[in-house]
């Protein structure tokens, strides 16, 4: 894929993976039906944006994840880019309290945990990024209103197109889709890149 990990970040990743396969018995954090299928449908899943994302930084190096869930893409993504602040944001409680304890444990000291809707956000990133989150005209409105000036948006989707279905009607947006590649996964990835429109 690219990117490079040392044997502390695979021991890390790994550990996040022990941590769902503990919790999610209980906490029903993602499907999955093996070890395998965590790797490739979640992990390196998840993985595979680093290089779009790592792209579009500027100096201002936050990264909010929206949706967070089971920490999927911004736990995966705060392993690897140490050097990137995260703020992982998620309304659940059960969520929020697996986020702050793998945080904890995989001793993430780039993350931090927001209990809170996306709707109730107030503070503003130059990068926001989400997976398995809502359809684009649910959130477009919260979604501009926590984007700083110039920020971009990273959506981890399928197919070509679903995210094309998505755009009709979406206006004072640009857009780019970037396919990703997530070794052993079937079907298509692809990241799509939305900012605003000059006027």
């Amino acid at each position: 894929m690219g990117i490079a990990a040392d044997g502390k970040t695979i021991a890390t990743l790994s550990l996040y993976m022990d941590e769902i396969a503990l919790f999610n018995p209980v906490y029903k954090l993602v499907s999955y039906k093996d070890e395998r299928e965590l790797a490739v449908r979640h992990i390196l899943d998840s993985a595979s944006g680093e290089g779009v994302i790592a792209s579009l930084l500027t100096e201002d190096r936050r990264v909010a994840d929206l949706g967070s869930g089971a920490g999927l893409p911004g736990i995966v993504l705060a392993i690897l880019m140490k050097d990137v602040a995260f703020t992982l944001v998620e309304r659940m409680a059960r969520r929020v309290d697996f986020l702050r304890n793998v945080v904890a444990k995989c001793r993430l000291d780039n993350v931090e945990v927001l209990a809170e809707d996306v709707g109730s956000l107030r503070r503003t990133f130059p990068l926001v990024t989400f997976r398995a989150f809502h359809q684009l005209g649910d959130i477009m409105k919260p979604l501009d209103r926590i984007l700083a000036d110039g920020g971009k948006v990273c959506a981890y989707k399928a197919r070509k197109d679903y995210v094309e279905d998505e755009l009709k009607g979406l206006e004072g947006w640009s857009h780019r889709m970037v396919p990703l590649c997530v070794p052993s996964l079937e079907g298509e990835r692809l990241m799509l890149v939305l900012e605003r429109k000059e006027v």
